[in-house]
């Protein structure tokens, strides 16, 4: 191959180097990050430019042969570029491009930590393709020459990066390609939901897989999006806010700040975040809830830090934090009222599991508590819908709904011929007319059924009692002091444990056993009365322990 040019590496103490990225990446999975970040910067300063590609990159991965290989369609750099890129840690070019994901030129050397070489080729529009080799094991004191490839590597201008020689730990058969894919959805979650770039994940002879983003626009959940403007020495910046609260939590999808599209930190892990609102009086517990999800996106504003996982200490980024502020009271309300609704309907569910785990206890008491029920009977209408094969005479077959039949008046009070319906010259066209007939509600009656326990309901009476006694109900009070004590979760799912379950079990039972000996016309002794509670706390607890903690799952999602 033709030798363009040389360069040296500019690293004087590439021991110290290595052990910085160690530090930096725990995985080799984090820092094939960086590689892909390169990627997708690349492709943004195009857009920027006007110039418009479906831009995508292509991770293919030899599990024999145990390496990695990265190629994008992002335009690529000249020879002069890629050996500047290569040479120096700390002056990278896109320093000056303030959203830019990789701008101290420290990720390219990312996998010195896991592996012994990297290869890199690279081809620009009017370039020469190039390619350069970085050996770990080669110092500062020695050229390392940039060659002109024999025969085109690419189909497009962008780069390709293989890495290989990994060490012991760094390539791990088992999982590698599932782990790199996890990575990438995670840490480019948002880049891959503005459809910007396509990422393909394959082992090599394989079908390749494309990335996926968490598409939470299908989920059911009341949403928060909204624009709020910022200003900043007479500039305007656009904050976009797109938050939804879910009805299912989801596990690691906490909201998260964006730059461009780029994840810089969950919000709840903004350090400078947290002490803004502690200096406010307010704490950021509301961006840690399971069930909400989505993103911030600053646009600009601010700049992240050296190791992009916060913000830099600025007065815009102050600006920004005033305005996410009263998003997080926005937000607060909207959480609250979904975890209302979601409490009363998780505490129906279980006070169903509950009165039927009851009155199954209570069978041999033969004891009498009323409810209400509903009806249960299904009208001549509703059957003949849900039996038939869907021919219900909704209206005939004759234009106008009318069918076979004699002349009849029609809602307005037209005359019809065939008994075609005819056209209403009245607004009333609900049956006004000759045959006096109007739309009017439906009959329902009440029907009540007796059960041998009473039904047991959960609901909040601050000030009130344990158990409110309304004969045929029992009403757990969930603002009690001793249920709130004993109820160990916070946001808003009902989660059931044996403490819980076993103070249920004891506040109801008394009420249940007096009842009993009601009936019986009897006036029992001390330790009768101990004994039943005991004995009845004990079976409901076992009970329920078996039965609701069953259906724990199916509640708490």
């Amino acid at each position: 191959m033709k030798t363009i040019s040389k360069t040296r590496l500019q690293i004087k103490d590439q021991n110290e180097l290595i052990n910085q990225i160690s530090g930096t990446y725990k995985d080799f999975y984090r820092a094939a990050m960086e590689y892909i970040d390169n990627a997708i910067d690349a492709a943004s300063i195009l857009e920027e430019q006007g110039v418009n590609t479906s831009h995508k990159i292509e991770i293919t991965i030899d599990v024999s042969k145990k390496n990695i290989c990265f190629t994008d369609n992002c335009g690529g750099m000249s020879p002069e570029e890629l050996c500047e890129l290569l040479s120096s840690v700390g002056r990278s070019k896109k320093k000056t491009v303030p959203w830019a994901n990789g701008q101290f030129g420290f990720g390219v050397h990312a996998f010195r930590a896991f592996a012994k070489e990297a290869i890199f080729i690279s081809r620009k529009k009017s370039e020469k393709e190039a390619i350069i080799k970085i050996d770990r094991t080669v110092d500062e004191k020695k050229d390392v020459p940039c060659y002109e490839t024999d025969t085109r590597q690419l189909s497009n201008y962008g780069t390709r990066v293989t890495i290989s020689k990994f060490d012991a730990h760094g390539f791990k058969k088992k999982g590698f390609i599932g782990a790199i894919v996890a990575e990438i959805e995670h840490h480019f979650d948002d880049v891959l939901r503005a459809k910007k770039i396509k990422i393909y994940v394959k082992e090599e002879g394989k079908k390749a897989y494309e990335c996926k983003y968490f598409d939470y626009s299908k989920l059911a959940g009341p949403i928060l999006q909204k624009t709020v403007d910022v200003e900043d020495d007479g500039k305007k910046y656009c904050i976009k806010v797109d938050l939804k609260v879910l009805d299912r939590a989801q596990d690691g999808q906490l909201p998260v700040l964006t730059n461009k599209n780029r994840r810089v930190q969950t919000i709840y892990e903004l350090k400078s975040f947290k002490n803004y609102l502690r200096s406010r009086g307010e704490i950021a517990y509301v961006w840690s809830n399971p069930f909400v999800v989505g993103s911030i996106e600053i646009n600009d504003l601010c700049s992240p830090n050296l190791t992009r996982d916060d913000l830099k200490d600025s007065k815009q980024r102050e600006s920004l934090y005033e305005a996410m502020l009263q998003v997080q009271i926005e937000l607060k309300a909207l959480i609250d009222d979904a975890m209302d609704k979601k409490t009363q309907e998780s505490f129906k569910k279980i006070g169903k599991i509950m009165s039927d785990c009851l009155s199954e206890i209570l069978k041999n008491f033969k004891l009498e508590f009323e409810q209400l029920a509903p009806s249960g009977e299904a009208g001549s209408f509703s059957e003949e819908v849900s039996d038939s094969n869907g021919d219900v005479p909704f209206g005939g077959d004759e234009p106008g709904g009318g069918g076979e039949g004699g002349n009849q008046k029609s809602s307005g009070g037209e005359i019809c011929e065939d008994g075609n319906h005819g056209v209403g010259d009245d607004s009333a066209g609900g049956g006004v007319g000759e045959s006096k007939v109007s739309s009017k509600d439906g009959m329902s009656r009440e029907k009540v059924i007796t059960s041998h326990g009473p039904r047991i309901e959960f609901q909040n009476h601050a000030g009130e009692d344990r158990i409110i006694d309304l004969g045929n109900s029992l009403i757990v009070n969930t603002q009690h002091s001793d249920f709130i004590l004993r109820n160990p979760n916070k946001t808003g799912r009902v989660k059931f444990d044996n403490r819980i379950l076993n103070y249920i079990s004891q506040i109801v039972a008394p009420y249940c056993v007096h009842r009993l000996f009601e009936k019986k016309g009897k006036v029992p002794s001390v330790s009768e009365v101990g004994e039943n509670i005991v004995n009845l706390t004990l079976k409901l607890e076992h009970q329920l322990s078996s039965t609701v903690l069953g259906h724990e799952m199916e509640i708490s999602r």
